[in-house]
């Protein structure tokens, strides 16, 4: 049995696609499908009915995703199937938000333990990023998301640049450091298409984190995105790479999986095994 939990809301959410799934998976299984109404709602969804499916399949954004792993799944599997801006998960997972992929790994059944990270008391699966990430995520438009999708974000990026960036304080290992930007990632890809880490991924037990030292933002941030996009292979001045099981962020915004944390204070590590479907 498999049970669908769809977000209606997002960004390439289709009636007529999810018709399409339903009947393909009915090849081989019985199908109920669950939709959300208001945010969080699918974390209540997937406590309702974990254990009774073999397979909760999510289909949606990266959000409705981060909704489902912070239920208590019992044996059920997660599968995604990507309808949301950006489906890093996907990408992560496929290589590409492809709902043909999705379905074929669904029937196909094969799964594989994938870690989750914690930061407090909430978890997520891909990233957490705090100060000019974090104050991105903060400033995007919901409504010019839904209608332009990764627009949004680029103009969210601009006004973030353009208003004050405050350094904040990152902690690993009892070492502290000063920084203007920092992602602790459990994902080897970001916004998308960018790899941003060749040495983690969602099955590997440990966390990445990228931190950028306290610079000027005016001059800083437009290096440091052409480093995390383009350059980060190499080793370059104000960029440091740690591989860790928890890192603590103090006193800045922090965004999880592409939504804003509601608190500017995280202890984050690695944390509960899940099972994800894999191609």
């Amino acid at each position: 049995m498999i049970a669908i939990i769809a977000n209606p809301k997002a960004h390439r959410f289709s009636h007529n696609k999810l018709k399409a799934i339903i009947d393909t998976l009915k090849r081989q299984y019985s199908v109920d499908v669950f939709f959300t109404k208001k945010p969080k709602e699918g974390t209540a969804i997937a406590n309702d009915i974990a254990g009774l499916y073999k397979i909760i399949a999510i289909y949606g954004g990266d959000g409705i995703i981060n909704e489902v792993i912070n239920a208590d799944l019992k044996d059920s599997a997660v599968a995604v199937l990507p309808a949301g801006t950006t489906n890093v998960l996907a990408i992560e997972l496929f290589g590409s938000p492809s709902i043909k992929l999705s379905v074929d790994a669904i029937l196909k059944g094969k799964t594989k333990t994938a870690f989750t990270a914690k930061i407090n008391d909430k978890y997520f699966i891909l990233m957490a990023g705090a100060g000019f990430d974090g104050l991105s995520v903060k400033l995007v438009n919901n409504r010019l998301k839904h209608f332009s999708g990764k627009l949004a974000y680029v103009a969210a990026g601009i006004k973030a640049y353009l208003k004050p960036n405050k350094c904040f304080e990152a902690e690993i290992d009892g070492k502290k450091f000063n920084v203007l930007w920092a992602i602790a990632t459990n994902a080897s890809v970001y916004a998308g298409k960018f790899r941003i880490s060749r040495s983690t991924n969602i099955f590997d037990n440990n966390l990445e984190v990228l931190l950028f030292d306290c610079k000027n933002p005016i001059f800083a941030l437009p290096y440091y995105n052409s480093v995390l996009f383009f350059l980060n292979r190499f080793r370059m001045p104000c960029f440091k790479r740690i591989k860790t099981q928890k890192v603590l962020f103090k006193g800045c915004t922090i965004q999880i999986d592409g939504d804003l944390y509601e608190q500017n204070y995280g202890e984050i590590k690695i944390s509960k095994p899940i099972k994800i479907i894999v191609p």
